[in-house]
């Protein structure tokens, strides 16, 4: 989530079983163009491998939103949500002014050294001990998602090493933080193109790609894949990568499947299991043979390969 500026803000919070959260920030979404947070109830059960279990607590959805929130605003997101089919109704939202924090420091606490598989994802003010063969990626994400933290960008990440292959295209689909493009270029392939609808997130991609000394090998851009692909000339990759909400990998299903050559492999994240079955359906629908499902927590990440 962009992190508020010194400009009032106002935050909507909403609070929901786990397995809704998604589909409630996706509406919040509507109205929060700066981002939504999603903050599951987690009790931590080894913190030097990060390893934890969800509490039988709600899920805090968090929006941040400019002033003025008028009524009428206030009016339409309620009624929106009381349009979801969910489990029970939702209790009342919690509308408040934004502490003002020095935001560029405080998540700081959040953001550690963590390995998946070969690859270290470190951030720019801690230092990994490092083993023979890693792969190190210096990451400030800054206004941007992609940490490694969250379980679908671990999840990309794990399925990356396993079925990229040197030499690969690839297409990096809501670039976030870069974390995705950049991994891909350390595990061996020859270019990534990364798109993102937040121009703000590919600030930080360009940033993080500069620090990691791939500039010559990511492309980036604000877009994203069919006709808001911002290059003049059309795709074609190996791999198409897509950390994105499930609502979005639908919706992008036939434009990310549409620059795979034959043989070419979708890796897509960003959805929990209520959405698994919608997501088999659509790589299903767009010629595409699902070969693996892998998973942490309530997340799954699907991977599906074109037939020639």
């Amino acid at each position: 989530m962009t992190a508020p500026s010194s400009e009032s803000w106002i935050e909507i919070v909403a609070r929901v079983p786990r397995d809704e959260a998604e589909i409630v920030a996706d509406v919040l979404g509507e109205f929060a163009p700066d981002g939504v947070s999603i903050e599951p109830a987690i009790r931590t059960i080894d913190s030097d491998n990060f390893a934890y279990e969800y509490l039988d607590e709600p899920t805090v959805v968090r929006a941040c939103v400019r002033e003025p929130f008028e009524d009428a605003q206030r009016q339409a997101v309620e009624a929106r949500l009381a349009a979801l089919v969910l489990s029970a109704p939702l209790p009342p939202l919690e509308i408040a002014p934004v502490r003002l924090v020095d935001w560029a420091e405080e998540w700081k606490q959040f953001f550690h050294v963590l390995r998946v598989g070969r690859m270290v994802v470190q951030p720019s003010w801690e230092q990994a001990e490092l083993r023979p063969n890693d792969l190190v990626i210096d990451l400030d994400p800054g206004r941007a998602f992609g940490t490694g933290q969250h379980e679908t960008t671990r999840l990309c990440l794990g399925a990356l090493e396993t079925h990229l292959q040197p030499g690969m295209r690839v297409i990096d689909v809501g670039t976030g933080s870069g974390i995705l493009a950049i991994g891909a270029i350390l595990l061996g392939a020859s270019h990534v193109w990364g798109v993102d609808i937040d121009e703000q997130a590919v600030d930080v991609a360009r940033e993080n790609v500069e620090r990691n000394g791939v500039t010559t090998q990511v492309s980036l851009e604000a877009g994203s894949v069919g006709p808001a692909w911002p290059w003049p000339d059309a795709p074609q990759a190996e791999l198409v990568v897509a950390n994105i909400s499930s609502l979005a990998a639908v919706k992008l299903m036939a434009d990310c499947v549409a620059p795979l050559v034959p043989g070419g492999i979708w890796i897509g994240s960003g959805f929990i299991e209520s959405a698994r079955e919608t997501i088999e359906a659509a790589v299903r629908a767009a010629g595409l043979r699902q070969v693996a499902v892998t998973e942490e927590a309530d997340w799954r990440c699907v991977v599906a390969v074109k037939d020639a």
